[in-house]
């Protein structure tokens, strides 16, 4: 926090509050750091293709009025080339964040410059009954409660990502969707459970079905109460306790794709400086994440994107 807090209170003294509170990091490439062993196959453009010079990395909460006016004072603040959101383009869809139309605006644009394809016939084929419907179920009940949870609170869920691509639009930058498709990510957290673990989720889930209100209530209560003081550090630990399966697919692995989305990705390349609007929960293993690339150049398309399941 001491070099974010440096950096911003000499360079953007309105949002220091923002890194007090926690909520905001910055991670700046070092003089020292040699690009020329990045990967570049993607790359076509003409000269060197540069990693953005500052990384400005916004946690929030996703039902929440305060994180969305949060997006909006770092990015009329910073007005970066590039705003990174923790989405992929099934989930940007389900949020209506592409009013003009499909393919047509930036927010359509996957990490890699490309719009995002949907799964392949032969993937569909190899998943069992009983994994798709799992999938399916998992999808329903989180769209469900977060639209419950919302309407407890009168937030509009993904508030804060609806701000970024409207602040995006203002300032002229480009909207990237820089999250892992979530059918690749439930894919994932599939084959990573055992069956043990699977049984127990298939609890989780019939439970939640049946007491939907019951639950959106309790956690609109803790939102709208605790969110200055909620321990994700105990959520995380609960969720690695009860399922140890989901903590690599679910976490590390995402953590690792949205840090490879804001440092080193296509539709970053050779912007200055880029934002990204993250889940909080995610915000110090990301930031790990690009201060350890700088090192060892650990992130790549292929480890981040190009997972077996």
């Amino acid at each position: 926090m001491d070099n974010s807090l440096k950096f911003v209170e000499r360079k953007y003294p309105r949002l220091a509050p923002l890194v007090r509170r926690g909520v905001l990091r910055v991670s700046r490439k070092p003089a020292e750091y040699d690009e020329r062993r990045r990967e570049r196959r993607f790359w076509k453009g003409q000269g060197e293709p540069r990693e953005p010079e500052t990384i400005f990395v916004l946690g929030t909460c996703h039902v929440s009025e305060a994180s969305a006016a949060d997006v909006r004072e770092v990015i009329e603040a910073v007005r970066p080339q590039a705003v990174v959101v923790e989405l992929c383009k099934k989930r940007s869809g389900a949020l209506n964040l592409a009013p003009l139309g499909q393919g047509e605006g930036p927010e359509d644009r996957s990490a890699s410059g490309a719009l995002a394809s949907p799964p392949s016939r032969s993937s569909l084929e190899t998943e069992t009954w009983v994994e798709r419907t799992t999938k399916w179920i998992l999808r329903k009940v989180l769209s469900s409660q977060a639209d419950r949870i919302g309407r407890e609170l009168n937030v509009v869920p993904g508030v804060e990502f609806r701000q970024a691509v409207k602040s995006a639009r203002d300032v002229d930058a480009e909207v990237v969707l820089g999250d892992r498709p979530i059918d690749i990510t439930l894919k994932r957290c599939w084959v990573n459970l055992t069956m043990e673990e699977r049984l127990k989720l298939a609890l989780v889930l019939a439970s939640t079905l049946v007491n939907q209100d019951q639950v959106s209530r309790e956690v609109a209560t803790q939102i709208s109460t605790m969110e200055s003081e909620l321990n994700l550090d105990l959520v995380f630990e609960q969720v690695t306790e009860t399922f140890p399966g989901l903590v690599e697919p679910l976490f590390k692995e995402r953590d690792r794709y949205m840090a490879w989305t804001l440092k080193r990705s296509k539709a970053v390349t050779n912007c200055t400086e880029v934002v990204g609007v993250i889940g909080k929960g995610h915000l110090e293993s990301v930031l790990d994440e690009i201060e350890a690339d700088y090192a060892d150049q650990h992130l790549s398309f292929k480890r981040v994107a190009r997972l077996k399941y």
